[in-house]
Parts: structure tokens; C-alpha cells; sequence
């Protein structure tokens, strides 16, 4: 994949999944469509996403030099595979 298309893709990414996670839980798509959640459904929905998070515990995030050492590898990788091709 060539570096314009990870661009693309980055800047596309986000805004796709946004889109996509509103669509699915819309009460648009339900009037539209008469598929999807009702507004019972979303609420519950809603609910039992708020409650999955308070119960996630995330572990501390890896230490800074760790990150730094991991993005290195990346860029070597990287750049090995151009001077490959």
C-alpha cells in the first residue's frame, strides 16, 4: 500500500466508523428502513455501553521509551521495505 493510500485511509478511517456507528443506532435508519433499534432498544443499548465501560479496567499504557522503541522498529521496517522494492 503505497503512502498516499495509508493517508487517505487514515483521514478516512474515522469519519467512516462515525458515520457507520451513528447509522446503526439512529432512529433514522429505523424510520427510514423499519430496521434497527427503536428508541426502547437504543436506550437499553446506550445502557449496556455506559455499563461495560465503568467495568473495563485498562491496564497502565506502556512507558514512553517502550513507544519510542516500538516506532523505531516501524520506521526501520518501513524503510527497509522500500529500499527492497
Amino acid at each position: 500500500m503505497n503512502r498516499m493510500r495509508r493517508s487517505v485511509n487514515r483521514a478516512v478511517n474515522p469519519l467512516s466508523t462515525a458515520a457507520t456507528r451513528w447509522w446503526c443506532q439512529s432512529a433514522v435508519r429505523h424510520r427510514l428502513t423499519g430496521h434497527g433499534p427503536a428508541a426502547r432498544q437504543r436506550r437499553l443499548i446506550r445502557q449496556r455501553q455506559s455499563a461495560v465501560r465503568r467495568d473495563t479496567h485498562h491496564g497502565p499504557s506502556p512507558p514512553q521509551e517502550q513507544m519510542k522503541a516500538r516506532a523505531r522498529a516501524i520506521d526501520d521496517l518501513l524503510a527497509q521495505d522500500r529500499h527492497d522494492r
